[in-house]
């Protein structure tokens, strides 16, 4: 007896139908929208919201100095929370591969650079060193993601080489070319940058954990957990407020889908039910198995003078994340925006809740005023980010092409209709090129072109180009780059090394024979006898920031050693602007002494003999007229 047949299995769909991607956008129309958003001039709507926050930032600064030092310092931990919790969520996403992370991986990027700065501004209850590692993580993910933007906008203005911003944007682009090299250099970087902000985020907030811990005597287990369940919540709420009105007035409604939206409300609704399992955990178990003072810090929470900011975190903070669980609640634009924003703003109770803790000192009533600094804080974020947006693409341009090219099969560029000025680019100074471009409609047909003009006799040197990282060009080149993993390891190395070393210097100076005192530590039983007091005696206390300081100088090695590889990889020619975002083989003599002799012509027809769409090129380039084979 045979089986009924079963209908194939149907094809899975995107997430209830919602692309990631609008299904018109090309490699042209993705950088004419975002470039254009940087290059047009600045709308009335941008400078009113300047002028708003210019007056935040007056409040703000009049009111620095009414705020008690424990509202001040749960200022600087809410700010540290944001910027951990972006550098998480952007950093987790590249290292996972996650395809539609280009829609809100920049805005994540800048936010965590604008909040570490602002955390900065504060007076930080943690080692300085945390909060330098945090800065620098995020300032170098940040600036190493936007090299091929920064790029794109370069060979938008070459038409005008005098124009100031013109020049701007060719010295910070760095000398990128887009060469297959240079994109193999930069996805390594990003991803160190990537890993190293998520090593100086967590260990920032281990060190504000741990300064929470010393300065009230209470240590909590659940607490480091909550801290970062927290960011990361605080975190998705900012991203989430931002990818809104970044949507809304930009119009980027085919970069930016619903199905970024709906990912975004589900990790807040995820992260919100942590965050919220956390507190109810401790209020339990504080109701049902703590002492006296347990139980009486409760009720002062719960009915007391700490119950304003506690309530404020659970009806702000935590309570309506769990509005999510309705989907057209979690889909609805406007919704999402409001909740991720009071989400983002209540969780800073949790910071006034916690500086409460520590001190008998700070009176409640004080919290109006840190509110009001708090929010002329945020003026001065939204200040970073109007002025930030105004430079820089508000999107990954290469990441959404990227993703483009990878969903859409005509999404590339084709051959240039009108002829190439090919005998001198007004772009960069470069002179006559004496080999030859050729143009393809992709990457896998670039790769085609270079299998079949390699060989141990071919008189050329090859390179490709593209608008997007080239792993297969690279490939078919034979081509590596720098071992960028060694300076950063080298980097973490050296300034974990150097911070340890500093500490041992500081305690010999608190000790009375200085480093022979320092020598008798090497025995515990001795530790009560000659430990100062002024020194916690906390192995964590040193180990955290030691990680931080690792971080620092693996941050640095690294942008070191990105700067040093563009500059090796740098070429005598690239591509003149007009190819820009096109896949581009270069040809050009071997500079061997005893190559053959380079024959142009025989190279067309060699090229001209693949077959198409596996090889033969769009069009060739050569010093005198271009070629158009299709």
């Amino acid at each position: 007896m045979t089986e009924p047949a079963l209908p194939p299995a149907p094809t899975p769909a995107f997430l209830y139908g919602m692309p990631v991607l609008g299904t018109g956008e090309t490699v042209s129309s993705i950088g004419a929208a975002l470039t254009g958003a940087v290059l047009a001039p600045a709308g009335r709507r941008w400078r009113f919201a300047v002028a708003g926050t210019l007056v935040l930032i007056l409040l703000w600064a009049g009111l620095r100095s009414a705020v008690p030092a424990a509202l001040a310092a749960a200022g600087a931990g809410w700010w540290i929370g944001l910027a951990s919790g972006c550098l998480l969520i952007s950093g987790l996403l590249l290292l996972a591969g996650v395809a539609w992370r280009c829609g809100i991986g920049r805005l994540a990027q800048t936010a965590a650079l604008l909040c570490a700065g602002l955390a900065a501004l504060h007076p930080v209850p943690l080692h300085s060193v945390s909060l330098a590692a945090l800065l620098a993580a995020a300032g170098g993910f940040w600036a190493a993601a936007l090299l091929p933007d920064l790029a794109v906008l370069r060979d938008r203005l070459a038409a005008e080489p005098d124009r100031r911003w013109s020049r701007v944007y060719r010295v910070l682009s760095a000398g990128w070319s887009g060469s297959a090299l240079q994109w193999l250099a930069w996805e390594r970087a990003s991803r160190g940058f990537a890993l190293l902000g998520i090593l100086a985020a967590v260990a920032v907030l281990i060190d504000l954990a741990l300064a929470a811990a010393f300065r009230t005597d209470r240590h909590d287990t659940l607490l480091p957990v909550a801290l970062l369940v927290e960011a990361v919540l605080s975190a998705a709420g900012l991203i989430a407020a931002l990818t809104v009105t970044l949507r809304r007035s930009l119009g980027l409604y085919g970069l930016i889908t619903g199905r970024h939206l709906d990912i975004l409300g589900r990790l807040i609704l995820a992260f919100g039910l942590a965050a919220l399992y956390c507190h109810v955990t401790e209020n339990v178990t504080a109701l049902l198995y703590g002492d006296s003072v347990e139980r009486a810090r409760l009720t002062r929470r719960l009915l007391g003078d700490e119950a304003p900011a506690f309530w404020t975190l659970m009806l702000a903070g935590l309570l309506p994340t769990q509005l999510f669980w309705i989907a057209p609640v979690r889909r609805s634009a406007i919704v999402l925006g409001l909740i991720g924003a009071l989400v983002a703003a209540g969780l800073g109770a949790d910071h006034v809740l916690a500086a409460r803790t520590g001190t008998t000192e700070t009176d409640l009533a004080d919290l109006g005023t840190a509110a009001a600094a708090a929010i002329g804080s945020a003026g001065l974020f939204v200040l970073g980010l109007l002025l930030l947006f105004r430079l820089v693409p508000p999107v990954s341009i290469a990441e959404t092409r990227q993703l483009a090219l990878a969903h859409n099969p005509h999404a590339a560029l084709g051959a240039p209709e009108a002829e190439l000025e090919f005998s001198r680019d007004r772009s960069s100074d470069q002179g006559p090129r004496p080999g030859l471009l050729a143009v393809f409609a992709s990457e896998a047909e670039l790769v085609e072109a270079v299998r079949g003009l390699s060989g141990p006799d071919a008189p050329s040197r090859l390179d490709a180009y593209g608008p997007v990282p080239m792993p297969e060009a690279a490939a078919a080149l034979h081509v590596g780059g720098q071992r960028l993993n060694r300076f950063a390891l080298s980097g973490a190395f050296l300034g974990a090394a150097a911070f340890l070393a500093a500490r041992v210097i500081g305690l010999a100076d608190a000790m009375p024979e200085g480093l022979a005192d320092v020598a008798a530590l090497a025995s515990p039983a001795t530790w009560p006898v000659f430990w100062p007091v002024s020194w916690p005696l906390s192995w964590a206390m040193a180990a955290v920031p030691a990680l931080s300081a690792g971080a620092l100088g693996g941050v640095l090695g690294l942008g070191a050693a990105l700067v040093v590889a563009l500059r090796a990889t740098r070429r005598d020619h690239r591509p003149p602007s007009a190819l820009a975002g096109r896949f581009v083989l270069t040809i050009d003599p071997s500079r061997e002494p005893d190559a053959a002799r380079f024959n142009p012509a025989a190279l067309v027809r060699r090229l001209n003999a693949l077959p198409e769409a596996a090889g033969r090129p769009l069009a060739l380039y050569g010093p005198s007229a271009p070629v158009r084979l299709r």
